[in-house]
């Protein structure tokens, strides 16, 4: 699955990006969050690219996101994590890779990763550090690749997820959102995302839909779409990405809901405080700088949907959102994350 995850604003500088630390929200080595592209081959004969060169790595489960967003930074048009069987335990290795144009250099490409490598190997001392395998793809069987690793898939009881080159069923009493899995993270993929949604499910199930709610960091716009889906109609979805609002928009109106979302990278502050409901899908580290914010973001009696949070950090989240101003209401465990569901008391 892609593996891409964009911030949010707050005040006048960004928060924390995946590029900022691991998964884990521990102090990973960390690289130029806009690095200079990896230079092109100087003898490629044309500017639209008829193959790609595929270049794959395995590297410990935990260091998977973070080696995933460096090949990102590095110009990969795309990057896909290795499959997994859903019903066995986490695998202990996982197979990214990221695929670059064929006029890139691979010397280049293969020298950054193996420093990225050799940083992270401090962090797991087993980490192979030799050079990544690199293959050639044509052009036609990277678009297939990559539609392999995005199949509809239903989540909660409510919600059907379709990549925009999948028919809608002509039949079904689930909601279909059309998600473009390209640039932007929040495909649905993901257990982070998933558990937001299923969230967003409760307590539209116990409250009906938000007066007003916010999809803080949204990427792909997936959870703003879910809320106006059901019936949400006034909206904020922020990102201090720009490429993320471009797909967000461009996902809103392959949905029909652009008129109930107003997409901006203004800071929290600046936004029409307090909303009945706050969805942030960003790093447990993130999440704990913004509970101060967030405490007067929320009004009362209204909730937030914390994901983004590994098992081992809930305690920590919980901690920074605690009585006497929240309430924890329910929790979204999913493979190796967790989904927290607060009101503001």
């Amino acid at each position: 699955m892609v593996k891409e995850r964009t911030g949010c604003a707050l005040s006048d500088s960004p928060l924390p990006r995946l590029s900022d630390s691991s998964s884990r929200g521990s102090s990973l080595p960390r690289f130029p969050a806009s690095p200079a592209p990896v230079p092109k081959d100087s003898r490629a004969l044309t500017l639209t690219p008829q193959r790609w060169i595929c270049l794959s790595v395995t590297v410990p489960h935990e260091a998977a996101e973070a080696v995933a967003t460096f090949l990102a930074e590095l110009g990969s048009m795309g990057v896909i994590e290795g499959e997994r069987d859903f019903q066995r335990p986490v695998p202990s290795t996982t197979d990214v890779k990221g695929f670059f144009a064929e006029d890139t250099s691979t010397v280049a490409l293969t020298e950054a990763l193996q420093r990225y490598l050799r940083e992270l190997a401090t962090f797991f001392p087993g980490l192979d550090t030799r050079a990544p395998q690199i293959s050639l793809v044509t052009d036609e069987a990277w678009h297939e690749r990559w539609r392999e690793h995005f199949p509809p898939i239903t989540v909660g009881n409510r919600f059907l997820l379709l990549p925009p080159w999948e028919p809608p069923p002509q039949q079904t009493n689930r909601i279909v959102i059309i998600i473009d899995p390209s640039m932007a993270f929040g495909t649905g993929h993901h257990a982070t995302t998933q558990g937001c949604l299923e969230a967003i499910e409760l307590l539209h199930s116990r409250y009906g839909a938000p007066e007003r709610a916010l999809d803080l960091g949204t990427g792909s716009g997936i959870l703003a779409i879910a809320l106006a889906k059901l019936g949400a109609r006034r909206l904020w979805a922020t990102d201090i990405d720009p490429i993320a609002l471009a797909e967000a928009e461009k996902n809103s109106a392959a949905n029909g809901v652009t008129d109930c979302i107003q997409f901006s990278d203004l800071p929290l502050e600046h936004l029409p405080l307090p909303f009945a409901l706050i969805a942030v899908n960003l790093f447990s580290t993130t999440l704990v700088a913004l509970a101060p914010t967030l405490r007067s973001a929320v009004r009362t009696q209204g909730h937030a949907i914390l994901s983004g949070i590994q098992l081992d950090q809930e305690r920590e989240v919980l901690t920074a959102y605690s009585a006497p101003a929240w309430d924890l209401v329910t929790r979204f465990p999913k493979e190796e994350w967790v989904t927290l569901v607060m009101q503001r008391i």
